[in-house]
């Protein structure tokens, strides 16, 4: 998960700078899939925080915090990894239901998510529940949203 930090030039901004530089967060390690209820699939995935990684630095510089939004990412790789793509395309978080961050992931801590996702609805939508757990045990998070794939364009899906 570690990448170098980039490079400015004096004929570039910081904003053109991070752009160029910017890459994916790689948020999960190791996806496992099955067979779930009701037609959908449960997903187990993983993670570990690295103090290193050139996207938390900065984020508490003594002390490495994985920000919430991370745990939200890695969610969303994992459904990703989990479903695949529909017509060239990933599913996006349509909709966060709640989120609750319960306890702190800190640098060399490991990240599993636990989700049940549900069968797809007819507007290319579905369910996803997600239980984060530290790797001592603890529930760092839970998490409930709607992904859906992106429809055609010039139809919101509404």
């Amino acid at each position: 998960m570690t990448a170098a930090a980039p490079a400015f030039a004096p004929d570039r901004t910081p904003a053109q700078t991070y752009a160029e530089a910017a890459a994916p967060l790689p948020a999960v390690a190791w996806v496992e899939v099955a067979a779930g209820p009701r037609g959908g699939i449960t997903l187990r995935a993983g993670t570990t925080v690295d103090p290193d990684d050139v996207y938390l630095t900065g984020h508490f510089p003594e002390l490495t915090v994985y920000p919430g939004v991370f745990t939200l990412e890695t969610l969303r790789q994992a459904v990703t990894a989990a479903v695949g793509h529909c017509a060239g395309r990933p599913p996006e978080l349509h909709r966060l239901r709640s989120a609750r961050f319960l306890a702190p992931l800190l640098a060399g801590d490991t990240l599993t998510v636990e989700a049940s996702v549900g069968p797809v609805a007819e507007d290319q939508s579905f369910e996803v529940t997600a239980r984060c757990v530290r790797g001592d045990g603890v529930r760092t998070a839970t998490v409930r949203a709607v992904f859906r794939w992106p429809v055609e364009d010039g139809d919101d899906g509404r």
